[in-house]
């Protein structure tokens, strides 16, 4: 079994238990895992899961000091023990006591709002990064946002736990690290709300969907398993790949003049990338803080999947879908996630799909949720710097679905159905409190599909729009028999429709009817 763990301190400690069983036998503690800690935030007004390792047989008593009654239970025959302890209402600071052969008391608890964020290195992209940094980062002091990074580790079995990770404060000193996108989202909530907010975040740059998905729900589809398939192919190829590729690096290094540096094999640049293994981020950064009571979810990844999008919606749907199930006996948390922005993919038709999926995602999925950032991306840099907008629209969605604002406008204008009338195509838009507005002087990232005589696939051609209340009219000259109308598709970021909030209308391509 291959398991990586990527946690300082591991040989000494080891070093430490065995001394310690030689000296003789030793009463086992009860222990809590590290997301248990001082600082920590709880999720507010429900039962909130508390578990940990003790001896087999150990009686247990949790309590928190928000109210008299306590929790009480047995470890079981494998030491493992889990009790359901009632929150109150936003507010704090608490201590939240353990008993049993041992007592461990965590100071500082704050009853609040918590949320998951993970996915690739948009999600990662810290604070200190971002625009406005220095001003946002002077201004970070927000003692009630907590922020927990897990550490990074990754293997082939599900890990119990993530030594090392702790719960941090927002402070001009600690937020600089912080996830951009995570901070933002939390800043907003905490001063709409009045409540502390908690952050789980685990993320890890340049990792795909599969590496966060379990094994069993990969295994199980005839689609999702080729995922190993493919995994496999990595493994019984790189040694001659790296050896032919090593041969031609050596050749260019020693007369370069006028050449190219040979690229690198895929099979090679997988190898040195091991956290991408299929389900080996689930097991290493998900599983240690399953089930911690949490609010939702957001999620920010995608670029790393680009190059097989025609099967992202599947894996991704089985993915949230695992999660819910893994994580909550309720299985309906929210799932809010970020569609990929624009930017110069190697294929951009791809990228196009993959937005695609995202969206028929958020269509399909109940209580999931999507915001649009084909607006704020750069075609030269794949981490754009507009993370606060980023936060911002994930807020809005939270706050509209989970906390009461109903009337709160949270999305851009969307598609609802085209046709044809007076030879020109109208977009019809789902209904909306905003009106459609165009920003520049023209309406572009518009194009008509059609066929050409004998042919059976979809050309495209860019098309003239106007914006007629709350329509859209599509038309080019050239195109009689238009199939199709798609919006903000290779170049998305040259699309302009926003509603008057300055919300991004989404993506789409549709059949004419």
């Amino acid at each position: 079994m291959r398991i990586v763990k990527i946690i300082a301190g591991t040989l000494r400690l080891s070093l430490l238990s065995s001394i310690l069983l030689l000296s003789g036998p030793v009463l086992a503690n009860v222990k809590l895992p590290a997301i248990f800690s001082d600082g920590m935030v709880l999720q507010q007004n429900t039962k909130v899961a508390i578990w940990g390792w003790a001896d087999p047989g150990e009686k247990i008593k949790i309590s928190g000091s928000w109210s008299p009654k306590s929790v009480f239970l047995i470890a079981d025959a494998s030491g493992n023990w889990k009790g359901m302890l009632q929150t109150p209402k936003a507010g704090g600071p608490y201590t939240l006591s353990i008993k049993a052969n041992n007592s461990i008391t965590l100071n500082d608890v704050l009853s609040g709002e918590v949320w998951v964020c993970s996915g690739q290195s948009n999600m990662g992209f810290t604070l200190k990064g971002c625009d406005n940094s220095k001003e946002e980062i002077a201004a970070a002091n927000y003692p009630v946002i907590r922020y927990f990074s897990v550490e990074r580790q990754y293997g082939l079995k599900e890990f119990r736990d993530c030594p090392g990770s702790v719960w941090k404060k927002t402070s001009p000193s600690t937020a600089p690290s912080f996830s951009a996108v995570a901070y933002f989202f939390a800043r907003k909530i905490h001063k709409d709300l009045k409540v502390p907010v908690g952050i789980v975040f685990n993320a890890w740059g340049g990792t795909p969907a599969e590496a966060w998905t379990p094994a069993n729900v990969l295994r199980k589809d005839s689609t999702l398993s080729l995922y190993f398939d493919r995994w496999k192919f990595i493994q019984d190829n790189v040694g001659k790949d790296s050896a032919n590729y090593h041969v031609k690096l050596d050749k260019w290094q020693k007369d370069s003049i006028g050449l190219k540096r040979p690229a690198e094999p895929q099979t090679l640049y997988y190898y040195k990338r091991p956290w991408r293994e299929p389900s080996v981020l689930y097991n290493g950064m998900l599983t240690p803080v399953i089930p911690y009571s949490i609010k939702g979810v957001l999620w920010y990844q995608g670029e790393s999947n680009v190059d097989y999008a025609n099967e992202y919606y599947k894996l991704f749907s089985s993915m949230i879908q695992s999660w819910r199930s893994n994580w909550s006996a309720s299985n309906d948390f929210p799932f809010y996630f970020v569609q990929i922005a624009s930017y110069g993919y190697n294929n951009l038709d791809k990228a196009a799909q993959l937005r695609e999926a995202q969206y028929q995602v958020m269509r399909n999925i109940h209580k999931t949720g999507m915001a649009v950032t084909v607006d704020l991306g750069d075609m030269k840099n794949i981490h754009f710097t507009h993370k606060k907008e980023v936060g911002d629209r994930l807020a809005l969605i939270a706050l509209a679905n989970d906390y009461g604002h109903k009337d709160l406008l949270y999305k851009g204008p969307e598609c609802n159905k085209v046709y044809v009338s007076n030879e020109k195509v109208i977009v019809e838009f789902k209904p909306s409190k905003s009106a459609l507005t165009v920003k520049g002087n023209a309406l572009n990232g518009f194009e008509l599909g059609y066929k050409l005589p004998g042919s059976d696939s979809v050309s495209y051609v860019a098309a003239s729009a106007k914006i007629e209340g709350d329509k859209v009219t599509v038309w080019n000259t050239k195109v009689n028999h238009p199939i199709e109308v798609r919006y903000g598709w290779l170049l998305a970021g040259d699309a302009n429709l926003f509603n008057k909030e300055g919300l991004p209308a989404f993506p789409f391509r549709m059949k004419v009817k």
